[in-house]
Order: C-alpha cells, then structure tokens, then sequence
C-alpha cells in the first residue's frame, strides 16, 4: 500500500506540465551522470576508473550535485508538505541560473578531462560525464522555456490591465453617442388653413 504522502506527491507529479517534467527528468539524468564513469584506463596493468566525485574534477561534480539537488527540491519540498525554498515568482529565473551555472562547469570538466585524455596514455572518457551535459543541458533549456514563458505572461498582463481597457472604452462609448440614430422622421407640420376672404362681405 502506497503511503499517503508518497501518493500526494505521485499526483502531483502527474499533474505537472510538460515542461516542468521534462525539466525535472535532465536533473535526474545529470545527477546520474555524477555517479558513473567519467574517465577510466589502464595503468601499470590494473584497470582503474573515476566518477564525477573523483579525479581532479571532483571538485565540480560535488558542486554540480548541490546545484541540482537543490533545483529538484525547490520544487519537490513544497509538494510534500516541506519549506518553500524560492518563491514562485523567482522560482523560473533561480532555476535558469543554476542549471547555467550547471552546464558551464560540466562543459569545464569536459574539457579537462579531455585534455588529460590526450596526455595520458591509456586514458579515456567514459560515459558518465555525457550523461550529466546532456542532463543538465535539457534543464537549461526547459528552465529557459518556463522563465520565458512566465516573462511573456507578465507582458500581457500589463497590456491587458482593467486600467489601461478604461480609455478604450470610454472611445467606442462616444463614438457610438455621436452616431445618429435610426429613428422614423418627425412627422410634417399641419397644413395651415385658407385664409378667410372678406371682400365678399364688404359691399354690404
């Protein structure tokens, strides 16, 4: 039987965009990225590899790891019950510049680990490290979506405020007063009556 609050959270997740669940899926790949192979080889005959944790960019993946852990629970502690870490109306801008500052640093471990490859025989890249770009690439990219979109919606809803409508209004209402309306015409004035003859009268 599934515990309530894990069912809650089940629901909710469900009932998330598109977007934020694609979001969410890069930050997952890219923290499994972390505890994979980076780079391996062979040396003095013993078959040695490293994951994010290791090596001389351990560093960076200890870092990369705190950056997603804490984009995965800005979203996940409100949903069961826990703090709210960032407010929703930051919540899309904090989330683009960590999963950047994500990418970048992944992208500096990429390119060390590849220019030791190419100084040390034996050495290689292994996929762990592919994993994590790509992940946190895709929660980039979704992350920039989402602040996107929420900047466009806060745009229209300046263009489309009560008070700014009051203008406009106000015009269509003149210009509909000033319009002749279709009405029947008056009827004609009546017709005067002849006017009395008195020189029939005046010889008598």
């Amino acid at each position: 039987m599934i515990h309530p609050m894990y069912e809650k959270l089940l629901r909710m997740l469900r009932a998330m965009e598109l977007e934020e669940k694609v979001l969410h899926s890069g930050v997952l790949v890219c923290i499994f990225g972390l505890f994979v192979p980076w780079i391996g080889g062979q040396w003095s005959g013993t078959v040695q590899q490293w994951s994010g944790f290791g090596f001389y960019t351990g560093y960076i993946g200890q870092t990369v790891l705190f950056l997603q852990l804490y984009i995965f629970a800005m979203t996940i502690s409100p949903l069961l019950g826990g703090p709210t870490l960032v407010r929703k109306g930051i919540r899309n801008f904090v989330r683009l510049i960590l999963s950047s500052l994500s990418t970048i640093l992944l992208i500096m471990a990429f390119t060390v680990l590849l220019r030791l490859t190419g100084q040390l025989s034996g050495a290689e890249i292994r996929f762990g490290i592919y994993f994590a770009i790509v992940g946190s690439a895709i929660a980039t990219l979704y992350a920039f979506l989402k602040y996107q979109d929420e900047q466009r919606g806060l745009n229209q809803a300046v263009f489309l405020h009560p008070d700014a409508q009051t203008t406009p209004k106000l015009k269509v209402t003149a210009v509909a007063d000033s319009l002749p309306e279709d009405r029947p015409p008056p009827p004609p004035p009546p017709t005067p009556p002849p006017a009395e003859d008195h020189h029939l009268f005046s010889n008598q």
